[in-house]
């Protein structure tokens, strides 16, 4: 985890301490440790205080006697709560700061509990709750209950501060209602960053919730209550469904062939590593779509003995018609029967099916 930008406006020195501007943090740490767990008393109430459940003290207690004849000791900035370590700007911001493991998901009465003041565990939650992002999807659909428990947008900013740079690759396997790709593109905006994002989402929902959030936030959200989020964040995206299994095998011995339209996908794509988009298939002429540089053609069927019969003719050659000046043409098929020369001629590049897949079975 990389540390963060320390932000001055959270020192301040309201005691006149000779050491200058500080902040408090919380002197409770992760896990459980029997030589970190141990009674502190706070000498202006008498409470006795115990780390919280599943945590304990940062340091030992020699040296939290140490921190506390040093002032650097609070209980609380009212000194009624519980024990808190006091940090000192000039010795900290050159070095940044290392997050905590809270991410203010409806925490605020937690460390309110533990004696933290209302001005520092308002900081420590400024990430949102569910309930803020459930807010978020309401301002970009229009309604209300379409995703349970979305995460809220700045918690996922906030990880993204912490583990990626303006450049980074952010996957999430399980993008759900796509907070993760709302996140890269409000930070791109913010900053100017080229952060790419990958979501992979396997429920129903994929395309009528997780890509749709991803196209309103992108061209704007008229009616939304965040100005940006009303302009529209901006980038742009593709989406593809996984469709059936390609399996190598199977083309080989004309088992479980593909559909025309699974093949056309799956040889588009390795070939261009674009989006295929279904509608531009015309199959009177074996087209599939183009690119900046290729119109692109798949001569195939879904039938052993069919295929046994296709191939790249200079009938097939002259049916594509004209394309335009430096552009080519890329023409899958089970064998060709052209010279070189012809597929000069016709600005042709051959790319053979594999060749068992018309052939008949021994």
């Amino acid at each position: 985890m990389k540390p963060l930008p320390l932000d001055r406006s959270k020192f301040d020195n309201p005691d006149n301490d000779p050491r200058g501007p500080w902040k408090l943090d919380p002197f409770d740490a992760p896990n459980v440790r029997a030589n970190l767990t141990y009674e502190i008393v706070n000498p202006n109430t008498g409470q006795v205080h115990l780390p919280p459940k599943g945590r304990c003290w940062r340091t030992s207690k020699e040296e939290f006697e140490r921190l506390l004849s040093d002032g650097r000791i609070m209980f609380g900035r009212n000194g009624r709560g519980r024990p808190m370590l006091k940090v000192f700007w000039e010795e900290k911001w050159q070095y940044g700061e290392v997050e905590t493991t809270w991410w203010g998901d409806g925490a605020l009465e937690s460390f309110l509990d533990r004696g933290v003041d209302q001005e520092s565990a308002s900081e420590w939650t400024v990430y949102g709750t569910t309930t803020r992002g459930s807010q978020s999807l309401q301002d970009i659909f229009g309604e209300n209950g379409i995703f349970n428990n979305p995460k809220p947008v700045e918690l996922v900013k906030h990880i993204l501060r912490l583990a990626s740079d303006k450049s980074s690759i952010i996957l999430d396997s399980f993008a759900g209602s796509g907070t993760t790709a709302h996140a890269v593109l409000s930070m791109n905006k913010e900053d100017g960053g080229n952060r790419k994002f990958i979501l992979v989402e396997m429920e129903d929902y994929a395309d009528r919730i997780t890509a749709e959030r991803v196209r309103r936030v992108i061209r704007g959200v008229p009616n939304a209550k965040d100005e940006a989020l009303r302009e529209g964040l901006g980038g742009s995206f593709s989406y593809f469904e996984l469709g059936q299994v390609i399996d190598p095998e199977g083309l080989l011995d004309a088992e479980h062939l593909p559909s025309y339209e699974e093949l056309a996908r799956y040889v588009f794509y390795t070939a261009t590593g674009e989006q295929f988009d279904l509608d531009k298939i015309d199959r009177s002429r074996w087209y599939i779509g183009s690119t900046s540089k290729y119109d692109i053609y798949l001569v195939y069927e879904p039938d052993e003995e069919r295929l046994r019969t296709l191939a790249l003719t200079i009938d097939l050659a002259e049916s594509l018609g004209s394309t335009g000046p430096g552009r080519k043409r890329l023409v899958f098929a089970p064998a060709c029967y052209l010279s070189e020369d012809y597929l000069r001629e016709y600005r042709i590049e051959f790319a053979q099916l594999p060749y068992e897949i018309y052939r008949r079975r021994g």
